[in-house]
């Protein structure tokens, strides 16, 4: 499958890697945002193949490592005034409107996985001139229900006692704990990616831990970092553009709250992966890329 990296040099001074996937000539460009934050885009690059393979249909993916992600440049974030400056959703709000002006995108879609779907909501409604649609993978519109559903998923796999236990370790930050670090391993082969294969272990190996402990924590199943009081809800009716939801059942984002995400927005199509986890594109990739397809064909014809 074709592909092309490129350095993006940003107007702030700092360096992003960015990447392409597929036909140049492919009539639907896809702009993917990685999660995290701190993740990596690597998560896509399979993916104009994937669509390929299980669709038939012709994709160019384009994607980028976010400002502190493993692949892209970081600021020194033992200084004070580039935490406050770079670590909010403003900046990597506005940092997607550069890199989508670098990559010459227009009229494009625009997905985003977990805090990826966080500035996919956000740059819906900034900037929905440039887009054809967009596509929320596996991310709430606020953090509460987030919150609500992980302790309840963590209470039903583990049982009081084992929650209770988790609870005093993250009362002190003694998140090295090895009875810990086992029960969010479970957690994660339960909600987050349910192949026979996923280790745990590996994802941190590529995860920028200052710019995720910033915004969420320790883990997917703690949230003490700024993105605890995130809530789009209310701003939801002024999304006008084409836009389909995507969830696993299992997932740590709740189907429950997405329904009520999928209400709040004119026209957005809600579809939830049976049995699939946080990682559903992963876990079924077979209908997931198939209802995706079918989102694109349709928002495809209409315009």
């Amino acid at each position: 499958m074709k592909h092309e990296t490129k350095i993006l040099h940003l107007k702030n001074g700092y360096d992003i890697w960015s990447a392409s996937f597929g036909n140049p000539d492919a009539p639907i460009k896809l702009l993917a945002l990685h999660g995290g934050p701190g993740g990596t885009s690597k998560e896509f690059w399979p993916w104009a193949e994937n669509f390929q393979k299980y669709t038939g249909l012709d994709v160019q993916v384009f994607t980028y490592d976010q400002l502190g992600s493993f692949w892209s440049e970081a600021p020194d974030w033992t200084k004070q005034e580039n935490v406050d400056k770079y670590l909010n959703y403003q900046y990597y709000l506005d940092e997607l409107e550069e890199v989508r002006s670098l990559m010459g995108l227009d009229r494009f879609y625009l997905l985003g996985h977990s805090w990826g779907g966080v500035l996919t909501y956000e740059y819906s409604l900034a900037h929905p001139e440039h887009l054809k649609g967009s596509i929320v993978y596996s991310m709430t519109d606020n953090i509460q229900d987030y919150v609500t559903s992980v302790n309840q998923e963590r209470l039903d796999l583990l049982g009081k006692d084992e929650v209770d236990y988790m609870k005093s370790v993250e009362a002190k930050a003694d998140f090295i704990d090895p009875r810990y670090h086992r029960d969010v391993n479970r957690l994660y082969r339960e909600n987050i990616e349910r192949t026979a294969t996923y280790d745990p272990d590996a994802g941190p190996d590529l995860l920028a831990t200052d710019v995720y402990n910033h915004f969420q924590g320790n883990n997917e199943f703690v949230v003490t970092g700024i993105l605890k009081d995130w809530n789009i809800r209310p701003q939801l009716h002024n999304i006008k553009i084409p836009m389909l939801l995507t969830t696993g059942e299992k997932d740590t984002m709740p189907v429950w709250s997405m329904q009520e995400t999928a209400k709040a927005i004119p026209g957005a199509e809600l579809f939830v992966n049976a049995d699939g986890g946080h990682h559903h594109a992963v876990d079924h990739p077979e209908a997931f890329y198939e209802n995706l397809t079918a989102f694109l064909k349709r928002v495809q014809t209409a315009q």
